[in-house]
């Protein structure tokens, strides 16, 4: 079996275990991990190897920038100082730690190669973590601050990572050095990769001007933006993270700004099947591959194994929770300013943060990458061992943290803070009333009564969104069972428009583009009627 069918196989099974995801209450990477293992036993799949190189340009860009693309920039910048504190105090904390507890446990591994499991482990995973918590309702902040911290940590802690792997295969290190490239590398990465997405911007807006705005051109141009950072960067010797990630936050205020509806649209269902493929195909590789890496450890029982799994696996946590408290707490007490902006916190907000460290694709992906050999040509150093450890992070993880996190929550008694759907409300309150004004001005320059009567409709149809969303929860849930009814309603409409329509097809009375057209009006009309349902659910 060639490259092409095992990457359809990969990503048929994508697909089924996505559908079986939908049934079984189990987050989603665990099923995907555990189909890679299955999937192990095939022959053309048990001896499947990525090179390292292509497997981390492949996934990375491409998931870093996503998550930079979507966050939320106002509420990131309102927790940046908690979320700087775990993106690079825990993640250096951790790789501290981890790195000299293993150097402890085995002391013929390399520190070097030590501190590289540690930065590896390190990055969480906010997509592993909303697939669990994406149903329950806990507070705005905690959810930016995990958010945040996935995105900048999996930057950080990717750059810790190549300094380690580069120390193991040079053989040379220096912590001065070190530190002084960390930044100057980082801070260069990070301007790069805004040039780039400015510069994409700019050439995207040149293409709009010049009538060639087609959502397809436009959304390719998306895709590669990722790619182009990181490869610029790369060739420039700076940090080629921190560049993607600058480029998607960059890339996701000026598409929201400049882009136009159909490309808009176009764009996110691109990303949001990329994404998804690509997270289920990471975590799919990590089952397929934990035969081939078990196998190529020697002389190694597996009991040790699993005892130096579960050992890094529970430090990693454990260091997760150490660091939270005191972090939190800390600069409230020591720094008037800090306390007077933003008060006390909740201490089951801290340990809920400290809960959420799901390890994931991003672990995965820079553990794959580890280099095969040094400089010298002799193989990397226990390079099995450490993605076997890394893998045994990420299940460990998964299993532990991501099957009790929905408990913890209950258990912690969340509700939701709310400000999510009062500032939605408030918007559309706006939006509706920002309407209604704009086509009572244009009223006075209506003179045919058709053309008034539709004016007067369309603004009886927006007071009506405007008492409704100004209304209390009770006059709401009142007014949202009356739209239900007339959602279904309009549901039935379009459902007997289509049999209609594939009856005048079937009977030849309209051909195949005639059909194509008119199903493309029905399926605009259908996803504006489904879509508000889904808002007021």
């Amino acid at each position: 079996m060639g490259i092409i069918e095992i990457t359809l196989g990969l990503l048929l099974a994508v697909a089924l275990v996505g559908a079986i995801g939908k049934w079984l209450p189990v987050p989603l990477p665990l099923l995907q991990v555990g189909a890679g293992v299955a999937l192990s036993y095939l022959p053309p799949f048990g001896a499947l190897s990525v090179p390292p190189e292509v497997f981390f340009l492949l996934f990375i860009p491409p998931l870093l920038f996503a998550e930079a693309w979507v966050i939320p920039k106002r509420d990131l910048i309102g927790v940046l100082r908690p979320v700087l504190l775990l993106a690079f105090g825990l993640v250096l904390f951790t790789v501290l730690a981890v790195g000299y507890l293993l150097h402890w446990l085995l002391p013929e591994l390399p520190l070097a190669a030590a501190f590289a499991l540690g930065a590896v482990v390190s990055p969480t995973d906010a997509v592993a973590v909303s697939a669990v918590t994406g149903k329950l309702r806990i507070p705005a902040r905690v959810t930016m601050i995990v958010n945040g911290e996935s995105l900048i940590n999996d930057a950080s802690g990717l750059v810790a990572f190549k300094f380690a792997t580069a120390a193991v295969v040079t053989g040379v290190f220096s912590w001065h050095e070190a530190a002084l490239q960390f930044f100057a590398l980082s801070g260069g990465g990070f301007l790069l990769g805004l040039a780039v997405a400015w510069t994409i911007g700019r050439l995207r807006a040149h293409l709009a001007r010049f009538c060639i705005d087609d959502p397809t051109i436009q959304t390719v141009i998306s895709v590669l933006t990722p790619y182009a950072a990181y490869l610029a960067s790369e060739a420039l010797g700076l940090g080629s993270i921190l560049a993607v990630v600058a480029a998607g936050l960059y890339a996701g205020v000026d598409d929201s700004r400049h882009l136009d509806a159909p490309t808009r649209t176009h764009a996110w269902e691109v990303w949001r099947m990329l994404t998804y493929a690509f997270n289920g195909l990471v975590f799919i590789l990590l089952g397929v591959q934990l035969h081939s890496v078990i196998a190529g450890i020697p002389q190694t029982s597996a009991f040790g194994l699993a005892l130096l799994a579960l050992s890094v696996a529970a430090v990693v946590i454990a260091l997760r929770i150490m660091w939270v408290f005191p972090a939190a707490y800390l600069p409230i007490w020591l720094f008037r300013r800090i306390r007077e902006r933003e008060g006390t916190r909740d201490p089951r907000e801290v340990f809920l943060v400290g809960w959420a460290g799901i390890r994931g694709s991003v672990t995965l992906a820079a553990a794959l990458s580890i280099p095969l050999v040094t400089a010298s040509g002799a193989p990397f150093p226990f390079r099995e061992l450490i993605i076997l450890l890394a893998a045994s992070v990420i299940v460990i993880t998964l299993v532990v943290n991501g099957l009790t996190l929905p408990w913890v929550i209950r258990w912690l008694r969340f509700r939701g803070d709310g400000t999510a759907e009062r500032e939605e409300r408030a918007a559309r309150l706006a939006t509706a009333q920002a309407a209604a004004a704009a086509i009572r001005q244009e009223l006075p320059r209506l003179t045919k009564p058709a053309e008034r009567d539709y004016a007067k409709a369309l603004i009886d149809e927006y007071e009506l969104r405007i008492q409704h969303d100004s209304a209390n929860a009770e006059r709401r849930h009142q007014v949202e069972a009356v739209r239900d009814t007339e959602r279904r309603l309009r549901l039935a409409a379009l459902r007997a428009e289509r049999d209609e329509l594939m009856q005048l097809r079937e009977s030849d009375v309209i051909n195949d583009e005639v059909l194509r057209i008119i199903q493309s009006d029905l399926d605009h009309v259908e996803s504006l009627v489904a879509g508000s349902g889904r808002r007021a659910t």
